[in-house]
């Protein structure tokens, strides 16, 4: 829980900042050229991040379980200085080619709009490293399971542009912002240096022939796609919008309440899980693995799904309340909306395909989620020339949407085409149940708005948010107990046992497995994820002499490919598959 509120925090400080800079610049000259720039110097960031988020924490969990601690440490501090040193190229380039690479990618941008954009970029490119120091940093203390100080990041970012925003916008212009940003960079690496005592030590070392840094580059080439395509998406929905000013800025608006709503849920699920699947990868845990992923995603269907029923018909109030000030007019929330609703209708796709990303990068499988990135990128492309002559900007944002939940479908059938089986009809008809109370709050949402009167302002808005969303949630919490979602029964019946100690929970019980009435032995809880990243148990290993704990993961204690083995339904175990009975088939999908 811990980690959750630190995000929610976070978010909510960010949000704050873009309605300051929304504010004082709305959807204006400016704001574009702003986030332009932003844009820019992001896709040095993007790359590296995604390059370092995805593959260094297997890696250094990896060399922590079998070389030890100094040798993991070692690693980490050689990392981060390839890291620096390629930054500070990259920075050095982007910094000397900054005009024509805003020509490039903004070609519709008049000159001056180009110069100002360029000048921006400049600006922030300056402390590039830092920020990609900080995310280095921030990846090690998640592999330490250290969630709370890995966040810590967001705040230096919001707090030095509303300051720069409120302080020196009127004297400097949109230029306070880029060095705002410029602050934020040097802040985000230096908040992240007290946590690091006491546990890393780090040292200066630059070895080139790190076999295990080798191995880092060649998982991460394929790897920065799929953990970048979402923000790569949004950069191509920029480039196809910047024909017509202020379509950047709407674009904009609208995707951070979307990385708001993804940030207060899916970044700590995603982020402790990918942790807790790269322990048990490294245990050949696939059992484990599987698990994760199907109660990861009863959770977030549980939580986002009513998210985005109840935010498309309540979008307009959603903008309203978020950013309707100064500058941010209603012609400004009319566009914003409409792109806000096109964004949200793909937020559990967005959701469910980041957790599969982590779940095939756990399993150090990088290349499967880099084609399937690629067919994500070129539908999206296809699908943004169509709906964009079809619908204006609002076309972008679904084309998204679709492109995004096309991928995600992709990719549950890839995993299981490598995995033999998902066991995902044990959570369909939680799922569908899921949707039926969501489109009742929906509904609820949907009369309750049209009873009261139209908001003009920022401050109905808000309570017009807070009384249709409110009575819509009520709703679905009421049919979701009427329905009978497995989680919330869970819920009730945790309740409910907590003083007479009766057993765990039904849907430990996992279905179609064993006789009526026995359990299995439960695999690790990813509904309380959300607490303050507990570390799990070594999982015990069912044999035919009875339990044991599970023996240390070898050299060659890698994730084997689906074909290394024969099917246990033969009545054999997988090394590391977990408890299960041997006297039943595992169920097909």
């Amino acid at each position: 829980m811990a980690v959750t509120l630190v995000i929610i925090l976070s978010k909510a400080v960010g949000f704050l900042r873009e309605t300051v800079v929304a504010g004082y610049f709305g959807t204006s000259v400016e704001s574009d050229a702003f986030l332009s720039a932003y844009s820019v110097f992001y896709i040095p960031v993007l790359l590296l991040n995604s390059c370092i988020t995805s593959t260094l924490v297997p890696m250094y969990v990896e060399a922590r379980e079998r070389k030890g601690i100094r040798r993991a440490n070692r690693f980490g501090s050689n990392t981060i200085n390839m890291l620096a040193l390629a930054s500070l190229l990259l920075a050095a380039l982007m910094f000397l080619f900054a005009k024509p690479l805003v020509h490039m990618i903004y070609a519709d941008f008049p000159p001056e709009k180009v110069q100002l954009t360029a000048r921006l970029a400049r600006i922030m490119m300056l402390t590039l490293t830092f920020n990609i120091a900080s995310i280095a940093m921030a990846s090690l203390l998640n592999a330490r399971e250290k969630y709370i100080s890995a966040q810590l990041t967001g705040f230096p970012l919001s707090i030095a542009v509303m300051i720069a925003a409120a302080a020196f916008s009127k004297q400097y212009g949109v230029e306070a912002l880029a060095w705002g940003v410029f602050a934020a960079n040097v802040l985000q690496a230096l908040v992240l240096v007290p946590p690091m005592r006491g546990w890393f030590s780090y040292s200066s070392v630059v070895n080139f022939r790190d076999k295990r840094l080798h191995r880092l580059v060649v998982l991460a080439a394929p790897a920065v796609l799929a953990m970048a395509v979402s923000e790569l998406s949004h950069l191509v929905d920029q480039w196809m919008a910047s024909a017509v000013d202020g379509d950047i800025s709407a674009l904009n608006y609208g995707y951070k309440v979307i990385t708001l709503l993804t940030g207060v849920i899916i970044v700590p699920l995603t982020t402790i899980m990918f942790s807790r699947m790269s322990k048990l990868a490294v245990a050949n845990d696939r059992r484990g693995v599987l698990e994760i992923v199907r109660r990861s995603t009863v959770l977030i269907a549980l939580v986002m799904l009513p998210v985005t029923a109840i935010a498309s018909v309540l979008g307009a109030d959603v903008i309203k309340a978020l950013y309707m000030n100064g500058r941010f007019d209603s012609q400004s929330v009319a566009v914003t909306t409409g792109v806000f609703i096109c964004y949200v209708v793909g937020i559990i796709a967005f959701g469910i395909r980041d957790l599969l990303n982590r779940a095939y990068h756990a399993m150090q499988d990088t290349k499967t989620t880099m084609w399937v990135s690629v067919l994500i990128l070129f539908l999206n492309l296809g699908f943004n020339f169509l709906l964009r002559w079809l619908m204006g900007v609002k076309g972008l944002a679904l084309a998204t949407s679709i492109s995004g939940s096309i991928g995600t479908v992709v990719l549950f059938f890839l995993l299981r085409k490598k995995l033999r089986h998902l066991g995902m009809r044990q959570i369909v008809p939680d799922v569908l149940k899921i949707c039926l109370a969501s489109a009742a709050g929906a509904a609820v949402s949907y009369f309750v708005g049209r009873a009261l009167p139209e908001a003009n302002g920022r401050m109905f808005a808000i309570v017009r948010l807070l009384a249709a969303g409110g009575a819509g949630l009520l709703a679905y919490l009421a049919a979701g107990l009427l329905v009978g979602i497995t989680p919330f029964k869970d819920f009730l019946n945790r309740r409910g046992n907590a003083n007479d100690g009766r057993g765990e929970a039904d849907h430990n019980r996992l279905p179609g497995r064993g006789r009526p009435g026995r359990a299995v032995a439960p695999a690790p809880d990813a509904f309380g994820v959300l607490r303050a990243g507990e570390a799990q148990e070594e999982p015990e290993r069912l044999h035919a002499g009875g339990r044991r704990k599970a023996r240390a993961a070898g050299p060659s204690a890698a994730v084997r490919p689906s074909g290394a083995r024969k099917d246990d339904a033969r009545g054999h175990h997988r090394a590391g598959d977990g408890a299960q009975h041997t006297h039943h088939q595992r169920p097909r999908d």
